[in-house]
C-alpha cells in the first residue's frame, strides 16, 4: 500500500482524519525526545485531541532543553519559503507560524486532476523532506531534523476555524517570544483571513524576510 495515497482516515501513533474539502490544522516539531512525564500526559490524553495536543504544545512553547533550530532566522526562512512555495498548488494556506521548535499551519488540501485530494501524508512528506535536506546542509549536520509524527485536526465549523487561526497567530505571544503579534517575523496570514479577524496588520512581501504581523 502506498503510504502517501489519500485516505480519509488512517492511524500511526496518532489518528489522522482528512475529509474531502476539509480544512486541516497541523502542528509538527523538531526531532527530539519529550520528557517521560510529557509523553505520559499525551498517552493518557490520546482519546481526546484537544488534551493530547495542548499537553505537547504547552511543553514545546516553554521548552528550553530540546533543539531550537528554528530560532535561527535563516533556518526559519527555509521553512517559511517552503510552505509558501506549494500554496495554491497542493493546498490553500490560511495562516502559519514558525517558532523555535515547532510549526503551526492551517490549510485546505487541493484536489488533483482525478478529483482526489493531495493527501496530508504527501504534503507533509514533501515539505518535511525538502526542508530537512536544505536545513541540514545549511547547518552542516546529518540525521533526522523533523520528528516523524505530527498532530492534525480537521476543522468542523467556522467558529473552530477562527479560534484555531487566533491560536496560531497568538502562539509567539503565548510562548513569551514577543509581547505583540506584529513583532513576530515568521508568521503569515492570508489577506481574507486577516480582514475577517479584523487585524490591524502590515505585511511585507512574500519574498525576503517574511511577512510580519
Amino acid at each position: 500500500m502506498n503510504k502517501l495515497e489519500y485516505r480519509v482516515f488512517y492511524r500511526r501513533n496518532l489518528p489522522h482524519i482528512q475529509p474531502i474539502d476539509g480544512i486541516i490544522f497541523v502542528t509538527y516539531r523538531l526531532d527530539f525526545t519529550l520528557p517521560a512525564e510529557v509523553r505520559l500526559q499525551i498517552k493518557n490524553a490520546k482519546t481526546n485531541f484537544a488534551d493530547s495536543f495542548l499537553s505537547a504544545d504547552e511543553y514545546l512553547n516553554f521548552c528550553k532543553d530540546g533543539e531550537r533550530w528554528l530560532s535561527i532566522p535563516e533556518i526559519a526562512q527555509i521553512v517559511f519559503d517552503s510552505l509558501l512555495k506549494m500554496n495554491h498548488i497542493q493546498y490553500d494556506l490560511f495562516c502559519f507560524c514558525i517558532i523555535p521548535n515547532h510549526v503551526h499551519v492551517l490549510f485546505k488540501p487541493l484536489t488533483k486532476k482525478d478529483s482526489i485530494p493531495y493527501s496530508l501524508s504527501e504534503i507533509m512528506h514533501g515539505h518535511k523532506g525538502a526542508t530537512a535536506r536544505k536545513i541540514n546542509l545549511a547547518l552542516g549536520r546529518k540525521g533526522r531534523f523533523w520528528h516523524d509524527e505530527y498532530y492534525d485536526h480537521f476543522i468542523r465549523d467556522y467558529k473552530e476555524f477562527y479560534n484555531i487561526a487566533r491560536y496560531i497567530l497568538n502562539n509567539p505571544v503565548k510562548a513569551n517570544l514577543v509581547s505583540e503579534l506584529k513583532s513576530w517575523k515568521f508568521t503569515w496570514i492570508e489577506k481574507q483571513l486577516e480582514y475577517d479577524l479584523n487585524l490591524d496588520t502590515s505585511f511585507k512581501s512574500e519574498q525576503g524576510t517574511g511577512k510580519e504581523l
